[in-house]
């Protein structure tokens, strides 16, 4: 009769859920061990009101998800959480995350309690890479370089299927790479950094400088310029907003050649909402990531588009309670 029931257990489907913990929504999903979304769904992070009330979102979202598609508390047998800031994975710890406003907070250990499973903890972007290697642009590759052109840029490297973390625990930070000298002031306290000349906060700045010099364009007399507009715009043949968006392109191409030529990864993946412009962006950033590598380039990397969109997150998120499951993660 025992034989029978142990039989029985072993038959029984598990899932993960994945949760990608941002500044304003909270996204979550639970997903099956071989990468299909059974359910998802977001909540306000509530962030303004404190840590209390962020934990009692993500306890209702995973109420609200498991609700849904009626699984039982032992068929969920794990989370994963990708986390805006530097994370200590080991010890569970949310080390900064300024959009929170958490410093040293024990995230792990206050989830698990909530949710009654083993939960693990991870920056964003690398939940976002897992995500894309699992399910996404990454799936025929173990070596790969990804890079997040939004608001900021993010980036992630994994080797031979495992993120690379570095002896600090954030692994690769590409928007706060040098690239010019003398160029601006940056919010980490450094000059030029990447994140400062190619996101989409840096693109909108240079077209509003353009603007007040008096240069002609699509973009002149919008109320609230955004990044979009200056890709619609470039589309459409506009002179200055080409300019700017291929000065960014050029200082993307420079960066991720120099990444690289330092790493070595099989593919690079480039994600958020400035990539997505297509051809209008990608195509100055691949001639001048090409230029920049030069002869090194002995056969053709692969750069490409994201495919999971904000899916990613979550999706990652899962994959990594998955692999710690299984022990594969640390």
């Amino acid at each position: 009769m025992y034989r029978k029931f142990l039989l029985k257990e072993r038959r029984i489907e598990v899932y993960f859920l994945g949760i990608d913990l941002g500044g304003t929504t909270i996204k979550g999903g639970i997903v099956d061990k071989t990468g299909n979304i059974l359910t998802q769904g977001q909540v306000p992070t509530r962030a303004e009101a404190g840590a209390e009330a962020v934990l009692a979102q993500i306890e209702n979202l995973t109420k609200e998800l498991k609700a849904r598609v009626g699984i039982s508390d032992g068929q969920l047998r794990g989370a994963g959480i990708g986390i805006p800031g530097s994370v200590d994975v080991e010890k569970g710890l949310v080390r900064l995350a300024p959009n929170l406003h958490w410093r040293n907070f024990p995230l792990r250990g206050k989830l698990e309690k909530l949710l009654g499973i083993p939960v693990v903890l991870d920056n964003d972007a690398h939940v976002a890479a897992l995500g894309e290697m699992w399910q996404g642009a990454g799936r025929d590759y173990q070596d790969i370089l990804m890079i997040t052109i939004g608001t900021g840029i993010g980036s992630a490297v994994i080797l031979n299927g495992q993120v690379h973390r570095g002896i600090f625990g954030y692994g690769a930070e590409m928007g706060h790479v040098k690239v010019e000298p003398h160029g601006p002031l940056c919010e980490c306290g450094g000059r030029g950094c990447l994140e400062t000349l190619a996101s989409a906060t840096a693109i909108v700045r240079q077209a509003r400088q353009e603007l007040e010099r008096g240069r002609p364009s699509l973009l002149r007399g919008k109320e609230t310029l955004e990044a979009r507009d200056v890709l619609v715009a470039a589309g459409q043949g506009d002179e200055l907003a080409r300019e700017v968006l291929n000065r960014a392109a050029g200082y993307l191409g420079i960066a991720l050649a120099n990444a690289v030529l330092l790493i070595g990864p099989t593919v690079v993946i480039l994600g958020g909402g400035v990539a997505q412009a297509g051809e209008v962006i990608l195509g100055p950033l691949k001639e001048r990531f090409e230029e920049a590598l030069g002869p090194w380039q002995i056969k053709p990397l692969p750069l490409l588009l994201a495919q999971l969109g904000n899916k990613a997150g979550f999706v990652g998120a899962a994959y990594l309670a998955l692999s710690f499951l299984r022990g594969e993660g640390k």
